[in-house]
């Protein structure tokens, strides 16, 4: 029997417990007393007995009167949808509050709404939901009618993004795995006497990894190509502005999604680091300017981010280590979804994957730090696009002022001393991140070798041509040989 809605919506609020269940519940009830005159209200009580019968996931029963008014106003929905079973699609929306599957009249197909945060404008995909039995490593559709097998085809034709969610039943919850519908396509659907040919891997259980990578990647990829012809007539910007010393020209030049403004900022100031450290004779150290996942999924997607860091290898040497320092504040961290977290992880990890030597501080008055490329003693790259003041697509420059030199180098001697990442290999210091970012370094590194297995094209396969999952694979992998590292 699935659990209740009631029971699911507790544990999404934080609300488990007794006694943080009461504060909210007496603040609700003197609430509604207030704006319905009902006194009564404001001194209905909770007991332990029975809100343990009420949180059981499994209660038959219904409350009543006073009680049932103050949780309908709590929490949002009828106490007839609260003590009945939660629907399949509820786990989606409750755990990750940015996504709502709309199934019209209950039917298998509809969509998957996805929304941003503070840098992502949001977009939707089509869906439709599969019943699946997990067996080894794959999660097999089973009980399909030969009307739902034709309803799976007509879903699987049109060339549009969409996703195949597999919802597989247990004792009193379930799974859910995904799968691209463009990676459906590609082998033979299953006929009628073949209804258990179709399989999502099990590696696509979605969670806070998979959900995470699926999140960013549409969000870019669908801003991407909204804006590929606009960004195609707007490249000549970029070689204008390289001719000089310092730019910072405003977005309302150009009308572009979030995600094209990231990648012009972006794509921009990756040549304009590339053009002046042409001739450095020393090797540089980096300050990086992203605090979330949101702002950091650009590294393992944008393809120019890839070549950009590739291109940066030829100041590794055994001698020597490039440094790329990140400030994550506490309150930062602390207000950030688990699933943004992991993307800030695999962010970082795929720079120590390029033997970058990565230090994390914390201190809050770093924040505003530029984005530079310090090569001691001679010059100073700025090239900002996170958060850049004055709605400006980037702030970008060079100076060689000894004053700018040392304040700089200052900045940077401060973050060797204040770094928290502990260790010096790259599964120390990651393994230290994940602690830091309260996050199971155990779950994570065993779902990245199960993910960078298989791929992550399957789950989500971008459409842009200025994305890749290339980084990201091989990122996953990366972590999951560090599986041992615990």
């Amino acid at each position: 029997m699935r659990r209740t809605l009631f029971s699911l919506l507790l544990k999404d609020r934080d609300r488990l417990g007794w006694e943080a269940f009461c504060v909210h519940f007496t603040a609700a009830g003197r609430e509604l007393a207030r704006e319905t005159g009902n006194r009564r209200l404001a001194t209905v009580g909770v007991g332990r007995t029975t809100f343990d019968k009420w949180s059981s996931g499994t209660w038959v029963g219904r409350p009543r009167s006073e009680a049932a008014q103050i949780l309908e106003h709590m929490l949002g929905h009828t106490v007839e949808e609260l003590f009945s079973p939660a629907p399949e699609t509820t786990q989606i929306s409750t755990r990750w509050p940015t996504s709502n599957l709309l199934l019209p009249a209950g039917g298998p197909a509809g969509t998957w709404e996805i929304a941003g945060r503070q840098r992502l404008d949001g977009t939707s995909a089509a869906v439709h939901l599969l019943p699946v039995n997990r067996r080894g490593e794959g999660a097999d559709v089973h009980d399909l009618s030969q009307d739902g097998l034709r309803d799976l085809e007509r879903f699987l034709r049109p060339a549009r993004r969409g996703f195949l969610v597999g919802v597989e039943e247990r004792h009193d919850d379930f799974n859910l795995y995904v799968r691209d519908a463009a990676a459906a396509r590609r082998p033979a659907l299953p006929g009628p006497s073949a209804a258990g040919a179709l399989s999502i891997p099990s590696a696509y259980l979605l969670d806070d990894l998979t959900y995470g990578i699926l999140w960013a990647l549409t969000q870019l990829d669908d801003g991407l190509l909204a804006d590929d012809r606009a960004l195609d007539a707007e490249q000549h910007l970029l070689g204008t502005y390289l001719s000089l010393p310092r730019s910072a020209p405003s977005q309302m030049l150009v009308d572009l999604t979030a995600a094209g403004s990231s990648w012009m900022g972006s794509a921009f100031c990756a040549r304009h680091i590339q053009q002046e450290l042409t001739d450095a004779t020393e090797v540089p150290i980096f300050w990086t300017r992203e605090q979330s996942g949101e702002e950091a999924a650009c590294w393992l997607f944008f393809k120019h981010k890839l070549d950009y860091l590739q291109s940066l290898e030829r100041f590794h040497s055994p001698a020597a280590q490039t440094v790329r320092v990140f400030c994550l504040p506490e309150a930062e961290v602390a207000c950030s979804e688990r699933y943004e977290r992991v993307l800030l992880l695999l962010a970082i990890a795929l720079m120590e994957r390029f033997g970058i030597r990565v230090r994390v501080i914390s201190k809050p008055e770093y924040s505003d730090v530029d984005g530079v490329a310090l090569v001691p003693g001679q010059r100073a790259v700025v090239a900002n696009w996170v958060r850049v003041p004055g709605g400006a697509l980037w702030a970008a420059g060079s100076t060689s002022a000894r004053g700018e030199l040392r304040t700089y180098a200052t900045v940077f001697a401060d973050s060797e001393g204040a770094d928290v990442l502990v260790g010096e290999d790259p599964a120390s210091r990651l393994r230290s991140l994940a602690d830091y970012l309260s996050l199971d370094w155990g779950w994570l590194t065993s779902r990245c070798h199960g993910l960078g297995e298989y791929g992550v094209a399957g789950l989500v396969r971008p459409r842009s041509r200025l994305l890749t999952v290339e980084a990201l694979d091989e990122t996953l992998l990366f972590l999951g040989k560090l599986a041992s590292h615990r």
